[in-house]
């Protein structure tokens, strides 16, 4: 599904379709029974994730650390989606460099590329 809209207005749609319960049967086994179980509304979002480009490995080790084995899976769509968006492949990720801690409870992350800022010529910093 796509939605497309004004993004309060999205926001309520979402909401209303998440507060649908739909009955369920379980046939079988310890929790036999008839159920409502609620719509799972999951979000499929592309992010732009800006930083120093000193801290590519900390950004790295932060979000993608546990799901090194996972990007393998992904290696076809993301790597269609990489080249669209003139990306250059994620490097390989030092372990030697601690990850900050976010909260990533029932989050899954992927890295799909990544690509360098312009450099301000005036002064030489990036343009973050």
């Amino acid at each position: 599904m796509v939605t497309r809209g004004i993004k309060h207005d999205v926001d309520r749609f979402i909401n209303d379709m998440q507060a649908m319960y739909l009955p369920y049967k379980v046939p079988k086994g310890k929790v036999k029974g008839n159920y409502h179980v609620q719509l799972a509304m999951r979000p499929v979002q592309l992010w732009e994730v800006v930083f120093p480009e000193p801290a590519l490995q900390t950004v790295l080790n932060t979000i993608w650390y546990e799901q090194q084995n996972e990007r393998k899976a992904f290696k076809m769509p993301f790597g269609m989606m990489r080249k669209a968006l003139k990306l250059e492949k994620v490097p390989a990720i030092d372990s030697k460099i601690p990850g900050r801690i976010v909260y990533k409870n029932n989050v899954s992350a992927y890295a799909i590329g990544v690509k360098k800022d312009v450099t301000n010529i005036e002064d030489g910093h990036e343009e973050l």
